[in-house]
């Protein structure tokens, strides 16, 4: 678990960051923080990237108008102490790892320990050129059904930066929805993105009363 080590982060990464999503105040994510401390405390760091999708002539970055919003747990942003830092990436089914430096990913290594993480997105950065290297893995010993479910997920590309975090971040979503998807319809539970739809709906129905 090196990764949840790490105290700061290349301004390459933080380029990367940039594209993936907004730098958010963690205070401001009061109706979906992923799990984040949103207290005065600040436990879990001051701010967090997020992503917010919203097709609606309103761009506000509101989550009762968005249509689409994901957190991304970045270790940097987060105060030092592995434990921590695990409790949250751990949790994650889907990681992404930027600036690992060799084209051939040994992905046994290199994987954050854990009952989650199915699947890792590796993201090698070509010296002195606008290339990346893309690749996809999935964590060993998988459910037959979960591991069937991701296998079209599975690849190596390279592709520009300029649409690098794009394709990371529709990746990892796309990804996250399968995994959850399939957990939860092994326990019979309900969707997480059925309940925040749920949810909104009900903000929406109490905002037009008020």
């Amino acid at each position: 678990d090196k990764i949840l080590m790490a105290t700061q982060a290349s301004t390459d990464f933080w380029l990367f960051a940039k594209e993936l999503g907004d730098l958010v105040p963690v205070r401001h994510l009061k109706y979906f923080s992923g799990g984040l401390d949103t207290s005065v405390n600040s436990a879990d760091g001051s701010f967090a990237i997020v992503w917010f999708e919203n097709n609606s002539s309103d761009d506000e970055n509101s989550p009762v108008v968005v249509d689409t919003m994901a957190i991304f747990h970045a270790v940097c942003l987060m105060p030092d102490g592995i434990t921590n830092r695990k409790r949250h990436v751990g949790n994650d089914m889907v990681h992404v790892v930027y600036g690992v430096e060799s084209l051939e990913i040994d992905h046994e290594n290199l994987a954050i320990s854990g009952h989650f993480g199915f699947v890792t997105i590796y993201i090698t950065p070509f010296k002195k050129t606008d290339l990346v290297q893309i690749s996809v893995h999935l964590k060993n010993g998988l459910d037959e059904s979960i591991r069937l479910a991701l296998e079209h997920v599975v690849r190596k590309v390279v592709v520009s930066r300029r649409i690098c975090a794009a394709l990371v971040r529709s990746t990892a979503i796309h990804a996250d929805l399968i995994c959850r998807s399939m957990i939860q319809d092994k326990l019979g539970l309900v969707l997480n993105c059925e309940e925040r739809s749920k949810r909104i709906h009900e903000m929406n129905r109490h905002l037009k009363k008020t």
